[in-house]
């Protein structure tokens, strides 16, 4: 194999393998016999080509009609996944109370199939955090502040998140087949003893310069790295997004440290997504 044609199918893996298994030899054929002789690596035009059309391809099959299956799974993930982010987030925030416990009924209820309970108790649970967050800012020494009102509105749509799709999707249990009940409790004890890890060593994770938000965080992109390696695990991780984006905030908190972390977690899933070839959820990898 020449170095041209190397390049070519490193290249050509970007697209996903379903269109490679009918297409790749005969794109490829037709890029060798246009290259010039003695060439030894694609055109930069070529290049962007590739890569346009790989990206083109991904983003039909992503949201076309054939995804609709997978996005319907995704949504069961994050009805069972999604009230365990939000209750960790709560967590890390040490708010407990009937708020916590509104959390833990709405994870319990969910995870028993309990649709039409589980969505009202969400509803709740997101109308009581909103107002104890909202309250906690007017009265805070600084006064509301636009900041303020932005967090606080990533925060409320991240609870109004969840509970729209517990409304939304029929037997959310199903979430757990896909995922896997082992799979998502170990990561869940993984999380909690972050959190819990950070309480412990909070100041002494200041005193040498490491943010304590940074833990989580990290753990977070790590775990959306592992779900990136299969369609449902992306989509689910797409539908999730915004209550990500609700710890925005404390990104802020971090400076260049969490900027650097989200800018890196966010190269990985992208590397993942077009890259991957092994299922970590379910189904074929194929996008």
């Amino acid at each position: 194999m020449s170095d041209l044609e190397r390049r070519y199918r490193s290249l050509l893996r970007w697209y996903p393998r379903e269109h490679r298994e009918r297409h790749e030899e005969e794109m490829l054929n037709v890029l060798m016999e246009s290259a010039r002789p003695g060439q030894s690596r694609p055109e930069p035009r070529d290049t962007l080509d590739l890569v346009k059309g790989a990206a083109a391809i991904r983003a039909r099959w992503a949201f076309g009609p054939e995804s609709m299956a997978r996005w319907r799974d995704a949504m069961r993930v994050v009805a069972v996944v999604g009230p365990i982010v939000l209750l960790i987030y709560q967590m890390q925030l040490r708010i407990s109370g009937e708020v916590l416990l509104m959390g833990i009924l709405t994870v319990f209820l969910a995870w028993t199939n309990r649709r039409w309970p589980a969505a009202a108790v969400a509803w709740i649970w997101a109308l009581l955090f909103s107002a104890g967050m909202a309250a906690a800012a007017m009265l805070s020494a600084t006064g509301f502040s636009l900041d303020m009102g932005v967090a606080l509105g990533g925060i409320v749509g991240s609870f109004a998140l969840v509970a729209a799709v517990l409304t939304g999707v029929a037997q959310p249990r199903q979430g757990l087949s896909l995922v896997g009940r082992g799979r998502i409790l170990a990561w869940s004890g993984a999380a909690l003893t972050v959190v819990v890890g950070t309480w412990q060593l909070e100041a002494a994770l200041r005193e040498i310069g490491v943010p304590p938000e940074l833990l989580l965080l990290g753990l977070s992109a790590v775990v959306c790295g592992v779900a990136a390696q299969s369609p449902v695990g992306r989509r689910s991780v797409v539908v999730l997004s915004p209550v990500m984006l609700a710890m925005f905030p404390q990104l802020m908190m971090v400076g260049l440290w969490g900027v650097a972390l989200l800018g890196l977690g966010s190269a990985g899933f992208l590397v993942a997504a077009f890259r991957s070839s092994t299922p970590a959820l379910s189904g074929s990898s194929t996008d």
